[in-house]
């Protein structure tokens, strides 16, 4: 009788991680023997609303900004080809009266071809006074991926700030960044900021969104 060998799975020559979330553009090299590349592209928050002020009684609260766009899928490439990575920035909170500032997209590029891209979310409008609370910043909406095993998802929108007076003066939330992002990203990757809670005699600034996040795993 032959004698029985215990079979051992085969390691990967490559299983690696790369993550980038650091606003920006960036390059990666493609290590040899890699033929293709799992990618999670998160597009950057916008910004929360700034509040208005009341006189005495609370103000109206700045809308929540939007969440950005996550899209993921499995591209093919070649040892040694350069990917280009730019990470969205997050969009600012609005001052006093102001919108909040939109977000940016996140991409991968490779040989000037667009390979994978994330909409951004919008920034929350500023309270509106006696028209009540601002809106909130529209969701990120993804735009491709250009791959196999494609998974493409919106951000959620922000929610409306507060009518001020009597009722609620508060800011509306920030929204959250489509899908799953990785765990080897910021936790609050692609996150719209939260809108500014109505003063008394004077409004405040809504909260600064999150930025993007780009992770490669080969």
């Amino acid at each position: 009788m032959g004698i029985l060998l215990p079979v051992v799975a085969a390691t990967p020559a490559h299983a690696a991680t790369s993550t980038y979330s650091t606003p920006g553009t960036f390059t990666f090299t493609v290590p040899s023997g890699v033929t293709q590349i799992t990618v999670s592209v998160t597009a950057a928050g916008g910004g929360g609303g700034g509040s208005t002020a009341g006189a005495i009684l609370p103000g109206t609260g700045g809308g929540g900004g939007g969440g950005g766009a996550t899209v993921k899928c499995t591209l093919t490439v070649s040892p040694n080809a350069t990917l280009t990575i730019g990470v969205g920035t997050a969009g600012w909170g609005g001052s006093e009266y102001n919108n909040g500032g939109n977000g940016n997209t996140s991409t991968i590029t490779m040989g000037g071809a667009m390979r994978a891209a994330a909409g951004f979310g919008y920034g929350g409008s500023r309270g509106l006074g006696s028209s009540g609370g601002g809106p909130g910043g529209a969701a990120g909406a993804p735009t491709t991926c250009n791959g196999t095993a494609v998974a493409l998802s919106a951000g959620t929108a922000g929610t409306q700030g507060g009518s001020g007076g009597f009722s609620s003066n508060a800011g509306g939330t920030g929204g959250a960044a489509g899908g799953t992002v990785p765990a080897s990203c910021p936790a609050s990757s692609g996150r719209g900021g939260d809108g500014a809670a109505g003063g008394s005699f004077q409004g405040f600034t809504g909260n600064q969104a999150s930025n993007g996040c780009v992770v490669l795993s080969y």
